[in-house]
């Protein structure tokens, strides 16, 4: 199941969102590997060249970040909830990948190594597909395929959100037309998975 949801957030409250995320005011924290295989321990893992970017947490495994940032992001994250049917956040997390001048693919992943929703709210608009794969990835156990084939590009476009199963493969691209792509990661669950 992968669904898109255009004009997701009210137009206020998306340029709101847009105008924060994109300015020299908003916290971002440099991540030299924003994204590995699942299964690999980030700390052994050598990054390519461009795989690094910026992120800002707004809610993790405490719950949401004290943050003004947050407070404005949590109307959206509870309007996500009820979309999904979750019953809670499991984390949410903003990340900006930088320009690149050809296509760069991020490592194909899973969020959770369980049953979840994830999401990803494209902030601007820009280049830079997420991409799915036929794939699915359950457990740390499970080997990573070695080939991986795609069922799925959703292009970013402003106040966009696509909503799937997190088991499902699947990984971003660094924009190579646009300065940046700026997105917010979440991941919901259920009481009784």
């Amino acid at each position: 199941m992968i669904k898109v949801i255009d004009n997701f957030l009210t137009k206020s409250y998306h340029k709101e969102l847009l105008n924060l995320m994109s300015s020299a005011n908003f916290s971002w924290y440099y991540n030299e590997n924003i994204s590995y295989k699942s299964g690999e321990n980030p700390e052994n893992v050598t990054p390519r060249f461009d795989e690094y970017g910026f992120s800002h947490i707004f809610w993790d495994d405490n719950g949401m970040r004290d943050s003004n940032t947050s407070l404005l992001w949590k109307a959206g994250l509870y309007q996500i909830l009820d979309v999904t049917n979750s019953d809670y956040i499991l984390r949410s997390r903003g990340d900006m990948t930088m320009f690149s001048p050809n296509e760069f693919i991020h490592d194909a992943h899973v969020d959770y190594f369980f049953k979840n929703i994830s999401t990803v709210f494209y902030v601007n608009d820009s280049d830079g597909d997420t991409i799915f794969y036929n794939q699915r990835h359950t457990s740390k156990e499970q080997t990573f395929p070695e080939k991986l084939d795609i069922i799925d590009r959703v292009s970013p476009k402003a106040n966009r959100l696509v909503i799937f199963e997190g088991d499902i493969i699947h990984t971003g691209s660094s924009p190579n037309k646009h300065k940046n792509r700026i997105i917010i990661n979440s991941n919901f669950s259920k009481e009784n998975n």
